[in-house]
């Protein structure tokens, strides 16, 4: 087998003429024999190009029930035959100064494939077929009880340069612009800067992004984001459908997620979904072809709409919402002034090393002694879009629960009824009931019926009367509760 002589790149003295191997597997050369030393080199030559290239292999694929997978594409299996073909490619491009004979690649192969031994990371790994997203480890791979996990974190190309100091002066110019409100300004750039000095864990809180008008910068306010975390782990979608379905892992194996054009229904399982996927460090994902299973969650999501948030609760702490209208939207007055500096601005974007000096900004960024990551304290948000989707919020709510009652036709109802109607149909807390049962006017009185012996709560209409079981109002009406309870469908 021949050497190539170019081991000097890796740090060993370069042999002045071609070694080779002979049958026998001794170190021999063209001219006269090697002294004991330069065997010594050569040999160790040898061992020290065959681990560098199994860990190189070892890197980049994992195994699993006999079937090989590249870390780039775990969805995909390839054969131990693929596998060598593949490798090879791979290795002559990194490794140009390598001379890969047969005999090396044999050797390579059966080191990094085929032979047990115990040295880790220079034998393609078990996979356990779990993927996360661990933000900071260097490592595709995670090591658990002699398995590995997939990584899907990578580290974005620009940390890999060196700049001198740092700079947040056109990102600050930036935020002036789009966000009338100093408040927001400054809540957004704590939860930036948290989000990246914490990489590794998520807030239990999103930022929700609202105008009535487009072209206002909330798209390349998520496009800046995804650079700084990297479009390695970032992912922008049109609505919330991937994050939602079924097959949903491919998102959830990200860091950090942009959704434009969210437009939510209150209380549907969409809604409740998202929620809980911007709030729980364990979700269900499922990807295809693959069980669902428990993964860590650690993404942070930046939403956007033009539709006014009327599905937020007044007492949600999932989302803080901004107001991106101003002046120098697409159709404002200053919508020249605005695109001349957004021009700049993409430019500026364009530059790695402003991406860079960025990030160092805010990686220094001493956070408001208000901001938590892991709660949002929404009554103290004072803000004219929050307080209008307190109140709007509260009001459809109110006219809801009325028109769900009325479309009824009842005129009591026992308080079991009305906690499963809040809380299954209009996912209401039920601990608003009273309060909102009040404001129609209706009163709760304690009465028997149905044959039971004890007194139970029911809640009825003000002009309505409930007396030893039955319901008695106006033109002579009179029902029994009873029948009530059993018929009235809770829609």
């Amino acid at each position: 087998m021949k050497i190539d002589s170019s081991f000097s790149a890796d740090g060993y003295e370069t042999v002045d003429i071609k070694t080779y191997l002979n049958g026998n597997g001794d170190v021999c050369r063209d001219r006269e024999p090697l002294s004991q030393t330069e065997t010594s080199v050569a040999k160790e030559s040898v061992e020290e190009i065959k681990s560098k290239l199994a860990r190189f292999i070892a890197e980049r694929f994992v195994r699993r029930d006999g079937k090989f997978y590249r870390l780039e594409n775990p969805s995909v299996s390839i054969s131990a035959t693929d596998l060598k073909r593949v490798s090879l490619h791979q290795v002559n491009s990194a490794f140009p100064d390598i001379k890969v004979t047969d005999e090396l690649w044999a050797a390579v192969c059966a080191h990094v494939i085929n032979d047990t031994h115990t040295v880790q990371g220079e034998s393609v790994p078990v996979w356990d077929g779990t993927q996360g997203c661990n933000p900071g480890e260097t490592s595709g791979l995670i090591w658990n009880d002699g398995m590995a996990s997939l990584n899907t974190w990578k580290r974005p190309s620009y940390r890999h340069l060196k700049v001198d100091g740092m700079d947040d002066t056109l990102f600050n110019e930036f935020l002036e612009r789009i966000f009338p409100q100093q408040n927001d300004r400054a809540v957004l750039k704590d939860w930036l800067a948290w989000n990246l000095q914490n990489e590794g864990d998520k807030p239990t809180w999103a930022i929700l992004l609202y105008s009535q008008t487009k072209g206002t910068g909330k798209s390349t306010l998520g496009r800046l984001f995804s650079l700084l975390f990297g479009d390695e782990n970032s992912m922008a979608l049109n609505g919330i459908s991937m994050l939602t379905g079924r097959f949903n892992k491919p998102v959830l194996t990200r860091k950090f997620i942009t959704c434009e054009e969210v437009k939510l229904g209150a209380g549907t399982d969409a809604g409740n979904k998202v929620k809980a996927l911007i709030s729980e460090k364990i979700v269900a994902a499922e990807g295809k072809g693959t069980n669902a299973e428990s993964i860590r969650n650690c993404c942070c999501f930046v939403m956007t709409t033009n539709h006014f948030p009327h599905w937020i609760e007044p007492d949600d702490r999932r989302f803080y919402v901004i107001d991106v209208n101003h002046q120098g939207h697409a159709a404002g007055p200053d919508q020249e002034a605005f695109q001349s500096f957004m021009k700049t601005f993409y430019s500026y974007m364009d530059n790695p090393e402003n991406i860079a000096k960025l990030r160092a900004a805010l990686m220094s960024h001493r956070l408001s002694n208000s901001f938590n990551p892991k709660s949002l304290n929404v009554a103290a948000v004072d803000t004219p879009i929050m307080q209008r989707i307190n109140q709007n919020s509260g009001e459809i709510l109110q006219q809801v629960l009325e028109e769900t009652i009325a479309a009824q036709g009842v005129y009591a109802l026992p308080q079991s009824s009305l906690v499963k109607l809040f809380s299954e149909t209009l996912k209401i807390r039920p601990n608003r009931l009273g309060h909102m049962m009040n404001e129609l006017g209706w009163r709760p009185v304690k009465a028997k019926w149905g044959g039971t012996d004890s007194a139970r709560v029911a809640w009825v209409h003000p002009d309505y009367q409930l007396f030893n079981g039955r319901v008695r109002g106006p033109d002579g009406y009179d029902e029994p509760i009873s029948v009530m309870e059993e018929e009235t469908v809770l829609i």
